[in-house]
């Protein structure tokens, strides 16, 4: 049984909402107890009467919640939270990370990729995008700071909805899909919170191929027909609207060169590491009968084998969502790497 304790990074720009839902969340009658990083406690509602850790000022409020304050390294504080939970044996169900209004989530996700204790008890569970609707369009035409946190999110909450016109609604509605189309768009009303909408969704490490194939399809706006003959699809939406933003799915039926595959892969990620925000995928390699997952954030990566493919049709989806991305020398690239039966037989396999 997984025993990982379960962590949301809720970011967006300032003023988007972010404090206001965590208060909700951390009030309402529930199950199970959560710590929430933020930091500074501002406005958040620190009702506790109990000091677990004075050095890195946790406090335990009267519902059995935590709070505390980001003042180091974030990897030492989570060490510090998982300490409590196992020597004090203090309730912990979950974690909650507010992100500051101009931060960008990446960091903190590459923060639980690359150190093997937060590996070993934690895994993110989804990062939620919380978008002011009133200011939003503003916000995206001048800070990269709120491109960056759209761009990277699983799920985008719209708040003060009701503020906006259906005009301005459905434009920002379209920006936001420019920038991210792979994340679900919801409406969020912040006086009548559920937890469901925000916690739980474990959409980070979301390896169903069914997932992934489903983004792609919604980010090509149209079905396709797979009695087609061609081995590889591959296509992008390079939105200049956006400015720097592309988004980039790539697809094949034939299997993958596992040795070229990694190579493309490493050298990709050692030219544009900064500038892949996300990506992701599921691989069918030469040979293996699992499916490989690939979870990428930044210069960091992961390849994990996933379920076997079994009578399930096999087929590798790559999605990429980064800036300034050389899409038509990325399509090639992958193209290179698909083992069609016209390339088998070149090499005698």
């Amino acid at each position: 049984m997984d025993n990982k304790i379960p962590v949301t990074i809720i970011t967006g720009f300032l003023g988007a909402g972010k404090t206001t839902l965590i208060n909700e969340l951390l009030y309402q009658p529930q199950d199970e107890k959560i710590a929430v990083i933020v930091n500074e406690y501002g406005d958040v509602g620190v009702d506790h009467h109990l000091v677990v850790n004075v050095e890195e000022e946790v406090y335990q409020m009267n519902n059995g919640c935590l709070c505390c304050t980001l003042r180091t390294d974030l990897s030492d504080m989570l060490q510090t939270i998982y300490s409590i939970r196992e020597k004090q044996t203090v309730q912990i169900d979950r974690i909650i990370i507010e992100t500051t209004g101009l931060a960008e989530p990446g960091p903190i996700a590459q923060t639980f990729m690359r150190h093997p204790f937060l590996q070993e008890h934690y895994t993110i569970d989804s990062v939620i995008t919380l978008v002011d609707a009133g200011s939003a369009l503003y916000q995206l035409a001048h800070y990269e700071e709120s491109k960056d946190q759209v761009a990277f999110a699983d799920k985008l909450l719209l708040t003060k909805v009701d503020s906006v016109s259906n005009e301005t609604l459905h434009a920002l509605k379209q920006k936001l899909r420019a920038l991210n189309p792979f994340a679900a768009i919801d409406h969020l009303n912040l006086e009548e919170v559920a937890i469901k909408e925000v916690l739980g969704l474990e959409l980070f490490n979301e390896q169903k191929r069914e997932k992934v194939m489903t983004e792609v399809d919604e980010e090509e706006g149209h079905d396709h027909d797979h009695g087609h003959d061609h081995e590889v699809h591959h296509h992008h939406h390079d939105h200049h609207h956006t400015d720097d933003i592309v988004t980039l799915s790539l697809k094949a039926k034939d299997p993958i060169h596992p040795t070229l595959i990694d190579m493309w892969m490493n050298e990709l990620i050692m030219t544009y590491g900064m500038d892949l925000l996300r990506y992701k995928g599921i691989l069918h390699l030469y040979k293996d009968p699992n499916q490989i997952v690939y979870q990428g954030v930044n210069m960091t990566f992961q390849a994990e084998r996933g379920q076997p493919w079994g009578d399930q049709e096999k087929e590798s989806v790559l999605v990429f969502i980064g800036k300034n991305l050389p899409v038509k020398e990325m399509e090639l690239a992958f193209k290179r790497c698909v083992l069609t039966e016209e390339v088998m037989e070149e090499l005698g396999i």
